[in-house]
């Protein structure tokens, strides 16, 4: 049986992940290559977007409620009610533009601020346009000051480890919850409108 509006299979463990960074990264272009299985240009994101998309790992199927956030600086005071339940991070930046990797620190503060535990990956966006980015010792500082579990490099133009990242988040979710970290949601929260920020789906 499954939730028509969004798709839920029921019995499903779902995993709410938050995508963050400065505007013009590439987080809405990764989110929908991946569930559209195509580039396209979508606009930039305005305060935040919602999606869910179910993954089939080797051994399980596990469900990702996606939340994508604007990356202007007037949305940052918001990024603390939306992260409220997060299981796992994706923070991006742009290999082309360096200074979105000096940027990504208030990021990170805002999240480890508000759920401290969760797993974070680092993701470098546009790797098809990649020169001049951070150098690895810069990213292997970054990753050990924060407890990012892994770095990767993406193009949502080429579709290059796009999947791979959305697998890749959903193993080190499962091994978070078996380390006792995080423990999976049985009903997906959305953005809402009203005075309520965030409800269920059901």
């Amino acid at each position: 049986m499954r939730n028509q509006a969004i798709g839920v299979t029921e019995g499903t463990p779902i995993f709410k992940l938050v995508l963050a960074g400065e505007g013009g990264v590439g987080k809405t272009s990764i989110v929908n290559h991946y569930l559209s299985g195509g580039h396209n240009e979508p606009p930039m994101t305005v305060g935040s977007e919602f999606a869910y998309q179910e993954v089939k790992l080797e051994k399980q199927t596990i469900g990702l409620s996606l939340w994508d956030f604007g990356g202007e600086i007037q949305f940052r005071d918001f990024i603390p009610v939306f992260c409220m339940g997060a299981h796992g991070a994706i923070v991006v930046f742009d290999l082309s533009r360096y200074s979105t990797f000096r940027q990504i620190v208030p990021w990170l503060d805002l999240i480890k601020d508000s759920e401290d535990n969760i797993p974070l990956i680092l993701v470098g966006s546009k790797c098809d346009l990649d020169c001049g980015g951070p150098s690895e010792e810069e990213i292997q500082e970054l990753c050990e000051k924060y407890k990012i579990r892994e770095y990767i490099t993406v193009s949502s133009l080429t579709g290059e480890n796009i999947t791979k990242l959305f697998v890749r988040i959903s193993e080190i979710l499962l091994e978070a919850v078996k380390e006792g970290d995080i423990t999976p949601a049985k009903s997906v929260k959305v953005p809402c409108s009203g005075n309520e920020s965030i409800c269920d789906a059901e």
